[in-house]
């Protein structure tokens, strides 16, 4: 009586692995169908038909599916959770005209890693004829997101900013859920490794654990995407020169007005390298003026004083010439006037 007791047993045990495994085949075409879908319908929570399991399975999860979905299956996943925690993911476009795109395009980088980010793309374009344009893609993380907006405004003169935010909460709630209950699953088929008793049930089985890892995987990749988009803010920064910037004439095509603008542009440069040199010279003017100033006077005042002894010189000797010719002249009136007529006038 006991004998045939067995094979029925064996019967019974081969046919639950069948069934099982065919559940789970099913399972596995649901989840795969559900992870080409899941970028398209963010934030829905996965159903029963996601992941199809046995109810030994179903009955040992239930508490799970209680807890951690049911505000999911409801789609309200994260309505209730407050702003500060929610997940956000935040996104700026700038427009930024600066002097010299090349320095300022360098001055941006540094500024996003010592704020904590790095430069996830770069494009800097700076042509011998053509307007030069640099493009960033910066990574910051939120806490320094509206500071380092600050900063890079600061390069020059913004021009337009345009700033979105995406809240993904719901969606990190789904991809958790989804990572535990293929995790769980994982832990079931791994159970049924022990159950099978030939080859073709040990190979199904190792092949849905195949699959269920690599659905595994890519959760776990997109929630990773997910946790890096919410700790780091993109900015997208593009770095022009200013509006009235005049590009450097064609070498091959100069003509009348090509030589007019070059004409114009030395002329600029001409009266922009004598401002400089005035600049640079005019301390250098003060402080002489300044120190030169007393020997100056000195000097015109011994000049002065030199002329005036010129003069005087001058004047004594035409005096004196001028008292001799009257004494010379008073001389002769006082001498006795002599007889002309001789002796005969005499008698």
């Amino acid at each position: 009586m006991d004998t045939p007791a067995l094979p029925r047993a064996g019967r019974v045990a081969r046919v639950t692995v069948a069934t099982g495994m065919a559940a789970l085949l099913l399972a596995a075409c649901g989840a795969s169908n559900d992870l080409t879908g899941s970028s398209a319908s963010r934030g829905a929570a996965p159903d029963s038909a996601d992941l199809d399991m046995p109810e030994e399975q179903a009955d040992a999860e239930a508490g799970y599916t209680e807890e951690g979905t049911a505000d999911a299956a409801d789609g309200n996943v994260g309505s209730d959770v407050e702003i500060t925690d929610r997940q956000l993911i935040h996104i700026a476009e700038m427009t930024v005209r600066v002097e010299d795109v090349a320095e300022s395009s360098d001055l941006a980088k540094a500024l996003a890693v010592e704020a904590g980010g790095y430069v996830a793309e770069e494009r800097l374009s700076t042509p011998t004829t053509g307007t030069p344009e640099s493009d960033l893609t910066l990574r910051i993380p939120n806490d320094d997101y509206e500071s380092s907006l600050d900063a890079l405004a600061e390069l020059g003169d913004r021009s337009t900013l345009e700033r979105s935010v995406q809240d993904v909460t719901e969606e990190v709630a789904d991809v958790e859920s989804r990572i535990e209950s293929s995790e769980a699953a994982l832990e079931t088929l791994r159970g049924y490794l022990e159950q099978a008793e030939d080859v073709d049930d040990l190979l199904r089985v190792e092949s849905e654990i195949q699959r269920r890892q690599e659905d595994l995987e890519a959760f776990q990749a997109r929630l990773n995407s997910l946790e890096n988009q919410t700790t780091y803010s993109t900015v997208h920064l593009t770095l022009q020169p200013p509006a009235t910037y005049v590009e450097e004439p064609s070498r091959d095509s100069v003509g009348f007005l090509g030589g007019l603008e070059r004409g114009w542009l030395a002329l600029v440069a001409l009266g922009q390298g004598l401002a400089v040199i005035a600049g640079w010279l005019l301390p250098f003017t003060v402080v002489a003026v300044v120190l030169g100033a007393w020997p100056l006077w000195l000097w015109r005042q011994r000049r002065r004083a030199r002329r005036d002894q010129r003069e005087q010189n001058a004047a004594v000797p035409a005096g004196a010439a001028a008292e001799s010719s009257e004494s010379g002249s008073a001389t002769a009136d006082t001498t006795p006037e002599t007889d002309v007529n001789g002796p005969d006038d005499q008698r």
